[in-house]
């Protein structure tokens, strides 16, 4: 007889790609903390999903069949359902960022993170931290202002959380020399050089704050 996984985190995934969709649904199965409650192969069945679970997490495909992301997402405002969405997507530009943060999306991932980095986003959000900004990162006059990006966010976070690099990179499923780099990337854009500072600014202008 199959042993029943315990009831965790509660989520559904909506991904029209086989190939993607098993590859998620297998790193969540893996977890012991997270059962996957419904898999849709576009918005319009995500949707359905959500009307019929409970659901605390709703990975969504940023460009799916029937309704996009975008449009599962104005739904779950509109419908107050209590599903936190992060946005799957291959799509890495400032706009596609900007899209899902005004339409509600608590935090981004790329489809080729690492499991441990899927997993720990999903934890975060669960625990209330939105992992995308919702203000623009102030800077000096002439330059182009820009989001920090969803990784950058991340180590953000930790690094408030007091993590070093190494722990930061374990966290993650990052090589220590990659944190070094997207931290270098974060401190330019916030205008600081040491993790302090960094903290500081991040508390100061809510950059992790809910959306």
């Amino acid at each position: 007889m199959t042993e029943l996984k315990p009831a965790g985190i509660r989520v559904v995934v909506a991904e029209d790609h086989p190939i993607v969709a098993d590859g998620i649904t297998a790193v969540l199965a893996r977890a012991k903390d997270i059962l996957l409650v419904g898999q849709a192969r576009n918005g319009a069945e995500a949707i359905e999903l959500l009307k019929q679970h409970q659901t605390d997490i709703a990975l969504l495909d940023l460009r799916m069949p029937l309704v996009d992301g975008i449009g599962v997402m104005k739904w779950i405002k509109r419908a107050g359902s209590s599903a936190k969405p992060i946005i799957l997507t291959i799509y890495g530009g400032e706009s596609e960022v900007s899209q899902a943060t005004e339409a509600g999306a608590k935090a981004y991932l790329l489809k080729d993170s690492s499991p441990p980095h899927i997993l720990k986003t999903i934890r975060r959000v669960h625990a209330g931290n939105a992992l995308i900004s919702c203000d623009r990162v102030t800077t000096a006059p002439g330059e182009k202002s820009s989001h920090l990006k969803p990784l950058e966010l991340e180590i953000l976070a930790l690094i408030i959380d007091g993590y070093d690099n190494r722990s930061i990179a374990s966290q993650l499923g990052l090589r220590p020399h990659s944190v070094k780099y997207h931290q270098r990337g974060l401190f330019s854009k916030l205008g600081v050089r040491k993790r302090a500072a960094a903290a500081r600014q991040a508390i100061e202008r809510g950059l992790l704050g809910t959306c």
